[in-house]
């Protein structure tokens, strides 16, 4: 039987390639999911509503188009279509992997399929593993079981039910989060002297293992209510500079 190993981004799946072609199963294929489901909308299982909100966001934003399939549209028919062995690839410390994880075990239902969770230490996601160690891994996929498939199902249709702005990673898993979630520890990172947003955007990243442009937005927003304050547009990540009010 084939393989069809489903990644949680463009960046893994472009690494998972360079490894099986270097390695046995070079028959295998690869399907990248496109979006970041830890943040935003999900209430809605169209796929539309998804690119809706990304649409309306890098509007505003100014920021560069989503691409073709940005809300999965074409990555959840795909997976429907599957008739291979399915291997689910994700990190359990990254929200945006949990929240793939979450969201793919749901659209499996009942069919069987493979994981090869990445654990935290030594890294928090399959995105931060070169070719490599991606190969290394590639032996250690193993059953879902029935118990862990309808764990996760439950869990991200109550997080659907929810629908809050973002999925954080807790010890008891995958949970909401209001939009202000990361706000005192963006604040915490300022200071009264300017700094780049970029600066204190990257500090966060590297802390709380989450993507830049929900941080960006919530810099933003911060700016917009005065509780930052701006040398520039907010949105000029790389140009602009905050520090906290005097």
């Amino acid at each position: 039987m084939s393989v069809l190993h489903v990644v949680p981004s463009v960046s893994a799946a472009g690494s998972l390639r360079v490894a099986l072609r270097s390695g046995e199963d070079v028959g295998a294929r690869v399907l990248a999911f496109p979006d970041d489901l830890s943040w935003g909308p999900i209430a809605s299982a169209d796929p539309a509503v998804r690119r809706q909100w990304w649409e309306t966001l890098l509007a505003m934003t100014g920021w560069s188009d989503i691409g073709d399939d940005n809300g999965g549209a074409e990555f959840w028919r795909a997976l429907d279509a599957a008739d291979d062995r399915i291997v689910v690839w994700f990190g359990s410390h990254s929200a945006s992997e949990s929240a793939f994880f979450l969201a793919v075990a749901e659209r499996l239902g009942e069919r069987p399929f493979d994981i090869v969770e990445v654990a935290y230490p030594p890294v928090p996601a399959v995105s931060a593993l070169d070719p490599n160690e991606l190969k290394s891994r590639l032996e250690t996929a193993r059953p879902c079981n029935e118990e862990r498939r309808a764990s996760s199902r439950q869990r991200w249709r109550r997080l659907r039910e929810e629908d809050a702005v973002f999925r954080v990673v807790t010890a008891a898993g995958l949970a909401s989060a209001p939009a202000q979630h990361f706000d005192a520890q963006l604040l915490q990172a300022a200071s009264p002297g300017w700094q780049p947003i970029h600066r204190v955007v990257g500090e966060m990243m590297s802390e709380n293992n989450v993507a830049d442009l929900p941080l960006f937005w919530r810099v933003a927003t911060l700016v917009e209510t005065g509780k930052l304050i701006a040398d520039g547009d907010p949105w000029a990540v790389r140009a602009s500079n905050v520090r906290l009010p005097a």
